[in-house]
């Protein structure tokens, strides 16, 4: 029924006011925050979803739009954002900042959301699923324009601007990062160099030319080495005494399949992959003079890591089988049949993350499964499935946040840290 004022006397106005004015009534205000043990998040190569699940409930905690489809994930140092770097197959670059809903130092999590999102020029991944910093700030390298963006404040899930303090590169190009005392070395794919700024100014100090197309490094923290991967060998950059910035050593390798990323091992130990299906790694003790890559054979290897403290070395290869190794000598100590076979080619580009991925958390490995739309979480000690997340779509590239809440795991670490990806962990 529709009201005409015009025919009610003021009588009948009256007593209609205090409803009309009253249309909208208070409610209670409920809390969304619970505990939880950690979250995970995944990319959905099917839709440019970011799905977000509660560990170990397995409860998916929300599915998140952002601009499809996506390359890359990174989560900040703190654990409380995520950034989604979109693949570069349209003319716009963007990265959407998701606030992971992880309350700092309280143990519980609320809902996730998009932060803001943001026009970007050719973002740069990160560091094995992990923000970059410099002197402990979150960073950004932006490709497309040889900028480095270093966040002087973390308000993203505010209205504010987010400050940042700009360092220009020598040209644009995809980079390799990697900080050292008061240094930045900035290795260049397409320039085969290293670019060494100081920490402080951005001021270059030096070059380290001939390493064609560089792609992948590692530092040593013992011999200060820092190692940089190229096409026909790897070059050894010093970052002490008479051996800084300049190069020290190039260690050759013993078959055709160049390195293209290191991931570290055991002890002084790294291991040498590169994209596609692996027939071997390299293996290198960093603490043998001289230098010499040696070969671990392995089957169809389709994606490789390491424990956060890199005591297992970690292969899925396309039949659908995860080995369990030792991170030193590369030894099988467990095998498990985790999937069915990876069927096609699954040759990444820059368009979008198609490649499965593989994270650890208190001794548990999270393995993306995209062919099947689920994760297999597989117990490190025992080499057991333990049960299957179910994704749906095709869940790619994973990072994790530690909680630490109330559905905690028997075997906790310590609270409010994550796992890189690098073996490595972090408290915020």
């Amino acid at each position: 029924m529709t009201l005409v004022f015009r025919s009610l006397t003021p009588a009948m106005v009256l007593c209609l006011l205090p409803h009309i004015i009253w249309a909208h009534g208070a409610v209670d205000r409920a809390s969304e925050a619970y505990g939880t043990a950690a979250r995970l998040f995944t990319a959905d190569a099917s839709n440019g979803e970011l799905v977000v699940v509660d560990l170990p409930t397995d409860r998916v905690a929300a599915r998140i739009a952002t601009p499809p489809h996506i390359m890359s994930l990174a989560i900040s140092t703190d654990a409380r954002h995520v950034f989604v770097m979109r693949g570069r197959d349209t003319e716009r670059d963007m990265v959407t900042v998701v606030n992971t809903g992880v309350r700092a130092d309280s143990g519980v999590v609320e809902a996730p959301f998009v932060a803001r999102t943001i026009p970007a020029a050719s973002p740069g991944p990160g560091d094995e699923n992990r923000v970059i910093t410099v002197a402990g700030r979150d960073a950004q390298l932006m490709e497309g324009t040889a900028t480095l963006l270093v966040f002087e404040d973390d308000a993203f899930s505010s209205l504010g601007a987010v400050g940042a303090r700009r360092y220009d590169l020598a040209a644009p190009d995809h980079y390799f990062y990697l900080e050292v005392d008061d240094r930045l070395y900035i290795g260049f794919l397409r320039g085969g160099f290293v670019q060494v700024l100081d920490r402080e100014t951005g001021e270059e100090l030096a070059r380290v030319e001939g390493c064609r197309m560089l792609h992948g490094k590692a530092y040593d923290e013992n011999s200060g080495h820092l190692f940089y991967a190229c096409m026909e060998d790897t070059m050894v950059v010093g970052t002490r005494d008479d051996e800084t910035n300049r190069e020290v050593a190039r260690i050759g390798y013993p078959e055709k399949q160049r390195v293209g990323a290191f991931l570290h091992g055991k002890d002084s130990i790294l291991w040498g992959y590169t994209e596609g299906t692996l027939p071997m790694l390299y293996r290198l003790d960093t603490g043998v003079r001289p230098y010499r890559f040696t070969t671990l054979p392995i089957g169809e290897s389709i994606r490789q890591g390491t424990t956060r403290d890199g005591a297992l070395l970690l292969i899925l290869d396309r039949s659908g089988t995860f080995e369990i190794r030792d991170g030193g000598s590369g030894d099988v100590v467990h095998s498990v049949r985790v999937s069915g076979p990876f069927e096609g080619g699954y040759h990444e580009h820059v368009d979008k993350a198609i490649l499965p991925d593989i994270k650890t958390l208190d001794g548990r490995a999270y393995v993306s499964l995209p062919h099947e739309g689920r994760i297999a979480v597989v117990t490190l000690d025992n080499g057991v499935v333990e049960r299957f997340i179910d994704i749906g779509g095709e869940p790619t590239r994973i990072v994790l946040a530690y909680v630490g809440g109330q559905s905690s795991f028997p075997d906790n670490a310590a609270p409010h840290e994550h796992d890189d990806g690098r073996g490595q962990r972090h408290g915020h």
